[in-house]
């Protein structure tokens, strides 16, 4: 738009940037010379009885210093906004006034009007000079439209259609209570001054949002890209630790604002802190690929594990085929996983596995924290790399044996069921010779971790897996033999 405005100034200078000819206070001609002719304008209007000169008239005016040797494109298309709107204002004031080469009147007029429109923009007379009303459209969304007021500030307002229905006026007031609430948030956008008459209120402008920054950057690091990702998450930790469901992240809504995460556009939010009869119906619009497949049928249903949907499919598309992906592929997979009880559970979840993904740290200290956390039963993106690994060298039935890891079968239904299996298979070979001869009581340890996983596992192929080994043990001990008499009770079609 800002760019679009200086195709004015480039027409003007067609129109009034000519050959000119200096003239004494004798009134002999002189030299030639190009330059603008709206002196000529001025003193032949109305307008010339007010101002002492054209250089009087414009920064009166327009607030501008005014040089008739230099073309207006010159002078003008880089002020900010405001400024070139007040200048394109007083040339056409001037046109509109005058009576000076009046066969070209209209068509400039005219042609300024239509290029404006063009816009959104409007002229408005105000105290005889035509100014362009302060605000102009720059995006319509479902509901609502945003204009300009200036450099710096946006002005969002509900449409006209849905301002008598108080539906939509109280889903709209909600909005900016929920963003009110979010204010200390430095990764969320601002807003004040809400004017109930108009149904309005305003909001800070920033550069673009994240889609059409990484369009315009073709040379974004992964660094660059962990950056916005990590404010994004802090962005949602303030949004959730306030009790508040965005529910409509997608790349449109996350702004950019010197090169930092602006959280945006919460017409769709839920605040969990108070109970309202408000329902959602807007449209996904544009979102579909970013929006927990539960929503689809019901906007109602999303709630902060759809936003941390929303998160791990953001996170995948932003990092594309970049490297930083392929480390965040465990993230990105449990974010989105369809299992909703596989998901992560809080944003804190997300941002921990993240740091340990991307920080470096040495070779010895990483094998340390794994097998902590595998004597805890936590799950992470290093955990099942170090388990796989295992699994391909044909040791993991040893390690188990070795970390005396009774509750493994917690651990292993974490994974995801592919891995599930695979990891049964491993034991299925290699568990006896695992146990080591004449250390029976090793055998309680796979015993244990089959006789949870067929307790707790929902997917037949995976009990079938972990009977089979139960089985094997309770050739060799009682307590194993225990567990499997109980199974054969509950889960009769198992081994069969």
């Amino acid at each position: 738009m800002e760019s679009a405005i200086n195709k004015l100034f480039e027409y003007f200078d067609g129109m009034f940037f000519e050959e000119r000819v200096e003239i004494d206070e004798w009134g002999n001609y002189g030299a030639h010379y190009q330059g603008l002719m709206l002196d000529s304008y001025l003193s032949d209007s109305i307008l010339g009885i007010d101002y002492l000169s054209i250089q009087d008239y414009f920064e009166t005016v327009a607030g501008v210093k005014y040089c008739e040797t230099d073309s207006l494109f010159a002078q003008y298309s880089k002020e900010n906004l405001d400024t070139r709107m007040k200048v394109i204002g007083a040339i056409l004031s001037l046109v509109n006034a005058s009576t000076y080469n009046e066969q070209s009147k209209n068509g400039i007029l005219g042609r300024a009007k239509s290029f404006l429109k063009r816009y959104g923009l409007e002229l408005e007379e105000r105290s005889g000079v035509l100014q362009i009303k302060n605000e102009y459209k720059v995006a319509e969304g479902s509901y609502c439209d945003i204009y300009v007021l200036n450099e710096k500030i946006y002005k969002k307002q509900l449409k006209s259609e849905y301002r008598k229905q108080e539906t939509w006026m109280k889903r709209f007031k909600y909005e900016y209570d929920n963003m009110i609430k979010l204010v200390q948030s430095p990764y969320v956008l601002k807003v004040f001054n809400y004017t109930e008459d108009e149904d309005s209120y305003l909001m800070e402008k920033c550069d673009c949002n994240i889609f059409d920054y990484l369009n315009n950057n073709p040379f974004v690091t992964d660094d660059m890209l962990l950056n916005l990702i990590n404010e994004l998450l802090l962005g949602m930790k303030d949004v959730h630790d306030a009790g508040i469901i965005h529910r409509d992240l997608h790349l449109g809504n996350i702004l950019i604002k010197d090169g930092h995460v602006v959280l945006s556009d919460f017409g769709l939010s839920k605040d969990t802190m108070v109970v309202h009869s408000l329902k959602s119906t807007s449209t996904p619009k544009n979102s579909h690929y970013f929006i927990d497949p539960i929503g689809l049928s019901s906007f109602t249903l999303l709630d902060k594990l759809s936003d941390i949907y929303s998160i791990g499919k953001i996170v995948d598309y932003i990092t594309g085929k970049s490297d930083l992906n392929k480390k965040l592929s465990y993230v990105i997979t449990k974010a989105t996983n369809r299992d909703r009880n596989k998901r992560y559970n809080n944003i804190d979840e997300i941002i921990k596995d993240i740091e340990n993904l991307t920080k470096e740290i040495s070779e010895a200290e990483r094998h340390r924290r794994v097998e902590q956390k595998i004597e805890r039963g936590e799950n992470s993106p290093d955990v099942e790399t170090f388990i796989t690994n295992l699994i391909r060298q044909n040791q993991l039935s040893n390690y188990i044996v070795s970390k005396q890891l009774y509750g493994f079968g917690k651990l292993l239904l974490e994974f995801a069921e592919p891995d599930q299996l695979s990891t049964l298979e491993e034991m299925n070979q290699n568990y006896s010779a695992a146990t080591g001869y004449g250390h029976f009581e090793n055998y309680d340890v796979f015993a244990t971790l089959a006789n949870y996983v067929i307790r707790n596992s929902t997917n037949r192929n995976i009990q079938e897996s972990a009977y089979y080994l139960l089985d094997g043990c309770a050739k060799y001990r009682y307590s194993a033999e225990n567990y499997l008499r109980e199974i054969n009770i509950y889960y009769p079609m198992l081994g069969n």
